[in-house]
């Protein structure tokens, strides 16, 4: 199998993943891999800017290792993360393309927010929490199976008992 993306710089947005191949939709692209750490040691580490954890649970993250933690946030993402861990392609991504996800789709915890910097048209400004996306753009997400399972059951459970 050939190498899937490589490390690139991405502007303004420092290093990021770039298709090598032809990526096809639905293809595993990477797992993010690292330590599980704790709401707490989180945001410390974003405060430090030692890392950007993947958050997996309501108060648990993943710290990211590279080559997952240099994937970049755009508001118009090509590739999504399944399973709570997994990268995969939503559409297809040329070769040269850079690898980009909705970092909305794995936040829910009220506490951070990032100015967005990814140029796209869709661009909403500030990346936050899932819950804060248009309601077309969350059905969307949903419907790609591309939200943390943690927060999709939220969503769902909030839904029943309405």
């Amino acid at each position: 199998m050939s190498k899937i993306f490589e490390i690139k710089e991405s502007g303004s947005l420092g290093r990021g993943l770039f298709a090598t191949r032809l990526i096809k939709r639905d293809e595993l692209i990477l797992e993010f891999i690292g330590p599980i750490i704790s709401f707490e040691e989180a945001l410390q580490k974003t405060l430090d800017k030692l890392s950007c954890p993947l958050q997996i649970g309501p108060r648990e993250y993943v710290d990211i290792q590279e080559p997952g933690v240099l994937a970049n946030h755009s508001c118009s993402p090509n590739a999504g993360v399944k399973k709570d861990h997994y990268l995969v392609a939503i559409e297809e991504i040329l070769p040269g393309q850079e690898i980009f996800y909705d970092y909305s789709t794995t936040m829910d915890e009220d506490n951070w927010t990032l100015e967005c910097k990814c140029g796209s048209p869709n661009c909403r400004h500030i990346i936050g929490d899932f819950r804060h996306l248009p309601l077309d753009i969350q059905k969307k997400y949903l419907d790609l199976n591309i939200v943390q399972s943690f927060i999709a059951k939220k969503l769902l459970t909030n839904i029943a008992q309405h």
